[in-house]
């Protein structure tokens, strides 16, 4: 079983996906499968796993590994809007 969480704090959010640890895991069932077999993270490119970490990036709304982009669940916890590296680096409009 995974969860997407999502965190508010005023008109801000967090979301970010969480699988069960690897011991607990029985493997993807075909929903779960359906669901998330072709999401690819945005940094490394490789397919969704239920016992890793995710992140998404509220600006893309592209989803990374928490490992790729020096995230952990701890830290996603106190973030008030995920920027994925790609969003931080571009400058806003004038």
């Amino acid at each position: 079983m995974q969860y997407i969480l999502e965190f508010k704090r005023g008109s801000e959010s967090v979301k970010y996906l969480k699988g069960q640890p690897k011991d607990e895991e029985e493997g993807l069932d075909e929903e779960e499968e359906e669901e998330h077999g072709d999401t690819l993270c945005g940094a490394c490119g490789e397919n969704y796993a239920a016992d890793e970490f995710w992140i998404c990036c509220d600006i893309c709304e592209k989803w990374f590994h928490g490992k790729c982009v020096k995230i952990t669940p701890a830290r996603a916890e106190h973030i008030k809007q995920y920027k994925c590296p790609s969003c931080s680096n571009k400058r806003a409009r004038p």
